[in-house]
């Protein structure tokens, strides 16, 4: 186990990624780390774990004895989702009064909010197929509840996956942009979700209609490329643990936040080797069936220790 250095003013800023296919060995790489480069004495650790689960984990394996490979205490551990920081990452950098405490497009208030405007929006041929489910004249209020739920559940989602759509949708653009960024128009059985999501924006006021995550984020990272300063309400390392896939919003703020604070991903990864070097199965069809013969003396099948370039 390295010796714990003193020099703990000098943790340098930026982001750092390891891949390994054992959270074992991802574990005991933060250890040797954390045991490197120390914090200050009074100075929270601050991880991002995807589960509760692996937040116990995580802790009871730092709080090994040294000799098996722990730090012997886990203590002033602070274990956070990654969407729970984020908020508090944007709140630091915009300001409190820029960004509230609780954004009324919160997923739980948003269903309180859909269930009341809801009702008020069926006579529109746009929400048809709603109007079918709810179903004509009396609105049950146990479906119309079970709605209000689904459909914030789907704009939460939103939020963090589609924000490209909110904002065409904000604009009067009812479209839906495919991952090359080419518009193509929203189907008529869908347009209900674009005229929702004004009439939320125009329920909010236009003193909030941009505190959902999707505008925060972009503000904020407009604000994080000026930085020339961590600000102090924001960690001086963040250590994010054993999560195998994380949203684009996520990495483009943890990315952005390398620029003042040590960003340090230990990713789960089941392969060892480079996935963009990785030849798929219908390249390999393409090439057993090509007209040309292979070279003379050219193995049928590739080398054992040159599969990895071969798909799976």
């Amino acid at each position: 186990m390295p010796s714990p250095s003193p020099l703990t003013e000098d943790l340098q800023p930026g982001l750092m990624i390891v891949h390994g296919n054992r959270l074992e060995d991802l574990r005991d790489l933060l250890v040797a780390w954390l045991a490197r480069t120390p914090l200050a004495p009074l100075e929270d650790e601050l991880m991002l774990v995807q589960s509760n689960g692996i937040a116990q984990w995580l802790k009871l394996a730092l709080a090994r004895p040294h000799e098996a490979g722990g730090m012997g205490i886990s203590a002033a551990v602070d274990m956070q989702l990654p969407g729970r920081f984020l908020w508090h990452a944007y709140r630091a950098v915009l300001g409190h009064e820029a960004v509230p405490a609780d954004s009324p497009f919160d997923k739980s208030r948003l269903a309180w909010r859909l269930m009341r405007l809801l009702p008020a929006q069926l006579g529109d041929e746009a929400f048809a197929p709603l109007r079918n489910f709810l179903g004509e004249g009396h609105v049950d209020p146990a479906r119309l509840f079970q709605l209000a739920q689904q459909v914030a559940d789907l704009f939460d989602a939103y939020q963090v996956y589609r924000a490209d759509w909110l904002e065409d949708w904000a604009h009067g653009r009812d479209v839906l942009r495919d991952p090359l960024g080419k518009a193509l128009p929203l189907p008529a059985t869908q347009r209900w979700q674009a005229q929702l999501w004004r009439a939320l924006l125009r329920d909010v006021g236009a003193a909030q209609r941009d505190s959902h995550r999707a505008a925060v984020h972009r503000a904020f990272l407009a604000r994080a490329a000026a930085l020339e300063a961590r600000p102090a309400s924001l960690p001086r390392r963040i250590v994010v643990f054993g999560i195998s896939s994380l949203p684009q919003q996520t990495l483009e703020a943890l990315t952005a936040l390398g620029r003042v604070c040590q960003v340090f991903l230990l990713v789960t990864n089941p392969c060892r080797h480079y996935w963009a070097d990785i030849v798929e199965d219908r390249e390999l069809l393409t090439t057993e069936r090509r007209r040309h013969t292979a070279k003379p003396g050219a193995p049928a099948t590739p080398p054992y220790e040159e599969l990895h370039l071969h798909a799976n």
